[in-house]
């Protein structure tokens, strides 16, 4: 999918490849930024994860119904996290999960900084494949989060547990985490 041809990466869009071998919106944007690839390419890379995205807002479309029971799941959630925490806590969360590269539902997250952005449109409690907080401890310079994402018809979903911490320009970052 990617060569690196000197020090410039460079992308080779095949027809519509699946979203996992596709670098998340925020990868491509600071690539972008750097000039380690040129606008072409990451307009062919965004327009896998736009395909997603429309796709996805078919799938609503064709039953309202179930799509409307998702959102208010997700809003419920969102409420949960962002009462007992903060929604300023919980964006600031999501943006340090966001960065973290191996990390699928990252590709989700690539605007959860911006507050216009609703933060339920970053929880996925029902429809798969999920995004959810299961626990959250927070200290005044770490936390600790277990989360559960991913799965499908045929897959179980994954739990991890995260440790971020604040570094000296005072934000979260991935320290490490764990496959519970």
């Amino acid at each position: 999918m990617f060569a690196i041809a000197g020090e410039r990466a460079t992308f080779r869009a095949p027809v519509m490849p699946p979203s996992e071998s596709v670098p998340t919106p925020q990868q491509l944007f600071r690539w972008l930024d750097s000039g380690a690839i040129t606008r072409e390419e990451f307009r062919k890379a965004m327009a896998v994860h736009t395909g997603e995205l429309i796709e996805e807002m078919e799938e609503a479309h064709a039953n309202p119904l179930v799509a409307k029971f998702n959102e208010l799941l997700n809003r419920r959630e969102a409420w949960k996290w962002a009462r007992k925490h903060g929604e300023a806590l919980i964006r600031e969360v999501l943006c340090a999960l966001m960065d973290e590269e191996r990390f699928i539902p990252a590709k989700w997250l690539w605007n959860a900084a911006h507050p216009h952005v609703p933060l339920h449109c970053f929880f996925r409690t029902r429809a798969a494949p999920l995004m959810r907080f299961l626990e959250m401890h927070v200290q005044p310079q770490a936390v600790t989060l277990i989360i559960e994402h991913g799965g499908s018809d045929s897959l179980a979903p994954v739990r991890e547990q995260f440790f971020l911490r604040r570094n000296r320009r005072t934000q979260l970052f991935v320290e490490r985490r764990l496959l519970l």
